[in-house]
């Protein structure tokens, strides 16, 4: 019995095959559009509160600059409006209340994705060192909660209070 001999070998027949698929993804996918952001509001926001802790307790005030981007899904799978918090605590610092020591905030630019309402309240933890800048040496952590209110319209960020307080888990 004669068998019948192939006209191409294994590895052209491989090789062809990966072509194949990879101009099939390449032309067959619809493009898909990802989230973009729309309108970028910033708010800067009064907060003060005391951290209770060990080496001290810690008084906080400043203000905390709170950027907000409206976020639309112009995907196939429409959801409803975002937006993206960016919390900036640079301008917050803390005076130890037995020492009178500086502490200073970190965390800047930590960012929260939450749906688009009309009043919202989040809580975010946030280190802390003592000195005047952030260091890695005894860091220590609080709360910081802002309410925060939006225009449903445009989905701009219009205003919000917020406090400093000790989060519920241990320094």
């Amino acid at each position: 019995m004669k068998m019948p001999r192939l006209l191409v070998t294994p590895a052209v027949l491989s090789l062809l095959v990966v072509v194949l698929s990879g101009l099939a993804w390449w032309t067959g996918t619809p493009a898909r559009a990802a989230p973009v952001p729309i309108v970028t509001t910033t708010v800067l926001i009064p907060i003060s509160g005391t951290v209770i802790g060990q080496p001290e307790n810690v008084r906080f005030s400043g203000q905390a600059q709170v950027s907000s981007d409206l976020v639309l899904d112009a995907s196939r799978f429409q959801r409803p409006p975002a937006v993206i918090l960016t919390v900036d605590l640079s301008k917050v610092s803390g005076t130890g209340l037995s020492t009178g020591a500086k502490y200073a905030a970190g965390g800047n630019g930590t960012s929260v994705f939450r749906p688009l309402v009309s009043a919202d309240t989040i809580e975010i933890t946030f280190p802390f060192s003592r000195g005047t800048t952030m260091g890695m040496s005894s860091v220590h952590t609080g709360v910081v909660s802002f309410a925060l209110n939006f225009d449903l319209g445009t989905g701009a960020l219009t205003s919000g209070t917020g406090s400093i307080a000790t989060p519920s888990f241990p320094n």
